[in-house]
Parts: structure tokens; C-alpha cells; sequence
């Protein structure tokens, strides 16, 4: 018992910094970049794009995107378990066992692409969000990112809000692989730190990208 407590607290920091950890070697934002936002909808966030920034730097699964949404002014993008996200529909269709199915055992994944016209932050007015204004680098690898969470193929039906459908996702979903994680994973590929601590929900997750980035100046 004393030794797995001494290899308990020998890796205690290690997983703290794990937990804290969150990269940003560069600044990826200018005055005139491109507008990025982050949105929580209080249980899960997503990832707003123009649609000039997808027809400057999408491939395959992007262009698909613009070719199912051609009248979108912006795409939300986001990921998460197919039961809990998409096959649940919304959380008064959330139980108990689909909810510890969802984080207990690695599961399917979807992606959820809502679109709009106008302004999103008008159109999300009810939620709090974060602005970012990126440089092209950082703008094609997190386009990058987004695609890089499906797995292709045609759409499987309706999404939640709005014009928007789901597809189907790449990679397993589970306790350390949520949908608000993947958002944070997306704005690390930019350059835009987040700790994976604050990443679990979407509420702490916006809270630190306004703390840390300023809503749009590092």
C-alpha cells in the first residue's frame, strides 16, 4: 500500500501539468485576421467559421460543407458522442445510463454543422463567446483541425438548431475525449492555448479563452 502511494504522488505533478498543460508557441492573431469565434450553449461549445474562410482553406470535407449549406454565411462546428449528441437529440432525452455510456466506454462520434446568415454573436446572443482574429497559418491549420474530426461520408440527418446537419465523426469519444476537449483541441492546433483542465465544459472554456486571450488580443 505505501509504495502504490509513493508512485501515487510521484505522478501527481505529472499528471497536473497534463491537466494544465497548453500550448501556444506563437501568436496566431492580427488586427485584420480572420474572425474565429467560440460559443458555449451550456453544455457544449462550437467552433464559428465565415464561409470565405472555408472556401479559402477547406479540403474535401469542407467543400462538402459548403456544397450542403450554399446559402450559409457561417458554419458552427462541433464534435461529440453519437448517442449523447445525436441520437439522444437534446438534454431532456439525456438519461443516466446513456450519460456514464457516453464517459465511462469509448463511443461512436458525430459532427454537428449548424450555419446561419448574419452576424452568429447576434444570432447566439444568448450565449457567451469568444473572438478571435487569426493569421492565415493559423487559420488553415485549425480549418485542418475541423476536418480532421470527420470521418466523411453523407450527412445522417438533422442537427439541433437552425439549418445544420449531423455526419459522422472520426475518433472515440469517452471521459477524456469530449466535445468541449475537442473544441480545445481544434484552437490548440491554431496556437491558441487552453488548459485541458478547463476544457471539460463549455462555460470554463470560454471563461479562460476571454481571461487568457482577451476576446481577440493575446
Amino acid at each position: 500500500m505505501r509504495r502504490r502511494l509513493v508512485r501515487f504522488w510521484a505522478l501527481a505533478p505529472v499528471m497536473l501539468f497534463w491537466l494544465a498543460w497548453s500550448p501556444s508557441s506563437t501568436d496566431p492573431q492580427t488586427p485584420d485576421g480572420t474572425p474565429v469565434w467560440v460559443f458555449d450553449h451550456g453544455w457544449h461549445a462550437g467552433v464559428v467559421v465565415e464561409r470565405a474562410t472555408l472556401e479559402a482553406h477547406a479540403g474535401p470535407v469542407g467543400q462538402g460543407w459548403l456544397a450542403d449549406f450554399p446559402d450559409a454565411d457561417w458554419f458552427e462546428i462541433g464534435w461529440g458522442d453519437r448517442g449523447f449528441y445525436y441520437e439522444a437529440g437534446g438534454l431532456a432525452d439525456v438519461t443516466v445510463p446513456l450519460a456514464a455510456k457516453a464517459l465511462l466506454w469509448p463511443t461512436d462520434s458525430v459532427m454537428h454543422v449548424a450555419t446561419g446568415r448574419g452576424d452568429p454573436e447576434w444570432v447566439f446572443e444568448g450565449s457567451t463567446s469568444a473572438r478571435f482574429s487569426l493569421d492565415d497559418g493559423a487559420t488553415a491549420r485549425l480549418v485542418a483541425a475541423m476536418e480532421a474530426g470527420s470521418a466523411g461520408g453523407a450527412a445522417l440527418g438533422p442537427g439541433l438548431y437552425g439549418t445544420s446537419l449531423f455526419y459522422p465523426g472520426l475518433g472515440r469519444y469517452h471521459l477524456f475525449r469530449t466535445c468541449n476537449d475537442w473544441v480545445a483541441g481544434v484552437l490548440r492546433a491554431a496556437g491558441i492555448g487552453v488548459s485541458r483542465a478547463l476544457s471539460t465544459h463549455s462555460g470554463p472554456l470560454v471563461w479562460e479563452l476571454n481571461r487568457r486571450h482577451g476576446n481577440g488580443v493575446i
